[in-house]
């Protein structure tokens, strides 16, 4: 969360909208408990960030909505969760 935060604000294109998004995906990440296995543990963050990413929009942004910095955080997730199972 904290390297696509980095990028966020790094960015040359509306980078507070990149930081909004990514700052709501932390949000919602840290509402959900840590139960069960780190599969089960990682399939209910990715569910919870999914919704999110398809309900975002920030109006502010030039050329992007946010959903896409959401995006890159689930698919992180994602790749952490398959280095796990190996």
């Amino acid at each position: 969360m904290a390297d696509r935060q980095a990028a966020a604000s790094a960015s040359p294109y509306d980078w507070k909208v990149c930081v909004g998004a990514v700052s709501a995906a932390q949000g919602e990440f840290e509402k959900i408990a840590v139960a069960g296995t780190a599969h089960e543990y990682a399939t209910a963050v990715i569910a919870c960030l999914e919704r999110l990413r398809d309900t975002y929009y920030d109006p502010d942004g030039e050329y992007t909505s946010g959903r896409s910095d959401i995006g890159t955080v689930v698919e992180k997730i994602r790749e952490a969760l398959k280095s796990v199972s190996q």
